[in-house]
């Protein structure tokens, strides 16, 4: 048995435009209800360390993801119990003094303040077959103007590597 759609669907709502975004999947043996219980446990465990070097900062002028993941106000934008959790943070993120913005669920898609962006991650836990599980994370991230889309593509470009490492170690984490 394969995932037909690995896409989370609550993401698919909350961003339907992406500039920039990223996906890992890790195949885990581990019970829906394990996996259930450390999804619940976020986005506080993002200030656990991941043990990783820290901060995983690509350039000194802008901060790591590890970064992001602990000090954005993270909102949770939808929520199937023990399946998927889907969080969103807006403001300007790709500077060295992010500027975070608060916002509701329902006002993430529309968020339009100039020069902002938004980003939205998604873990999603699925059946794979009778012993497996896949566990995802997806990142997407939005930006409101073509200044805030160099900007933070830019940013995007430089922190992917060291991003992909953090969230491997999320995923390895949330499975254990």
């Amino acid at each position: 048995m394969t995932v037909q759609n690995a896409t989370p669907a609550l993401l698919d709502h909350f961003t339907p435009h992406v500039d920039f975004g990223l996906r890992e999947q890790l195949l885990t043996g581990t019970r829906p209800g394990g996996i259930g219980a450390k999804l619940d446990e976020l986005p506080a465990a993002f200030r656990a360390p991941l043990e990783v070097p820290s901060p995983l900062r690509p350039r000194e002028f802008a901060p790591g993801f590890d970064e992001i993941l602990a000090h954005a106000p993270w909102t949770v934008l939808g929520r199937r119990p023990g399946r998927e959790l889907v969080l969103g943070a807006a403001g300007r993120f790709w500077t060295a003094f992010s500027a975070w913005e608060s916002i509701a669920a329902r006002e993430f898609p529309a968020f339009s303040r100039p020069r902002r962006g938004t980003i939205a991650i998604a873990f999603v836990h699925q059946p794979y077959d009778e012993e497996q599980a896949l566990l995802t994370f997806e990142a997407r991230a939005t930006t409101t103007d073509p200044v805030g889309y160099r900007w933070a593509g830019w940013y995007w470009q430089a922190v992917e590597p060291t991003a992909r490492s953090v969230i491997r170690r999320l995923l390895r984490w949330v499975a254990s």
